[in-house]
């Protein structure tokens, strides 16, 4: 995008390498006081009026919130390490840092929106986790560490549990994942739009082609018999109009 190519020309330098890694270790860290009682997750939330207050640190604090407590934790780091590698190669540094700027800036926004609103990391990591399937859709994870399931189908399922969540009645909720989606939308909207137009145009073409091969090729003038029809008639032609052979030979027992 001519765009993206323009902010790396003057803004490129200021790109960090590795930038998941950076949070995924802050995100270690913070896992470490929060298991020891140091602090607790909440006082990493984006919350706009508290950030307003003087409470600074929410702006950048939220994105160190780790994936939650369980033994799954190491596993949803690594998949996070692992899916932003290859954006990162893929895109290049600076796109990819782009892409986690927007989507932290598109939340800033919604909890200024939503002032009274606590916000997280986790819609960013999906959207993430969006990118990565619309790269790589046949890319397969082993679900359980058994099963082979490929990217784009749990792509789906993340779409769908985004939708369940956002029928519920949490603004907050609501205002993250339209952050999320709109920082995702921004990177491959057009993509989409041409991979569904080209789908469309497909649908329409293949509909064409079996209207054609539905059409009949011949058809008799006399009695409307076609090679659809009755395929087992032969058909000729004079003075460029069609007659089957049943009707040609009434002509030949009428003339007899």
């Amino acid at each position: 995008m001519k765009w993206i190519d323009k902010l790396e020309k003057r803004f490129g330098h200021l790109a960090i390498q590795n930038l998941a890694l950076y949070l995924v270790i802050g995100q270690v860290f913070i896992f470490a006081l929060i298991y020891f009682g140091r602090i607790t997750p909440s006082i990493l939330e984006l919350n706009s009026t508290l950030v307003l207050h003087g409470q600074i640190w929410r702006l950048f604090s939220f994105m160190l919130i780790p994936p939650g407590t369980g033994i799954l934790m190491a596993f949803a780091w690594y998949i996070f390490w692992m899916i932003s590698q290859a954006l990162e190669a893929q895109w290049g540094t600076f796109k990819y840092n782009l892409f986690l700027l927007i989507g932290v800036l598109a939340t800033w926004l919604a909890s200024l929106v939503l002032p009274y609103g606590y916000f997280t990391n986790y819609y960013i990591g999906i959207s993430v986790f969006l990118a990565f399937a619309t790269l790589y859709p046949n890319f397969e994870f082993l679900l359980f560490f058994i099963l082979p399931v490929k990217v784009k189908y749990l792509a789906w399922l993340s779409l769908g549990l985004m939708a369940v969540a956002f029928m519920q009645p949490s603004m907050a909720t609501r205002f993250g994942i339209i952050a999320a989606l709109a920082n995702y939308a921004l990177f491959f909207g057009k993509y989409l739009y041409q991979v569904f137009h080209y789908r469309q145009r497909r649908i329409e073409h293949e509909k064409k082609a079996e209207a054609y091969a539905e059409e009949a090729f011949h058809t008799c003038e006399t009695c409307g018999a076609t090679d659809k029809s009755n395929p087992e008639r032969e058909f000729r032609y004079r003075e460029g109009q069609g007659i089957c052979s049943v009707c040609i030979d009434k002509e030949s027992k009428a003339e007899a």
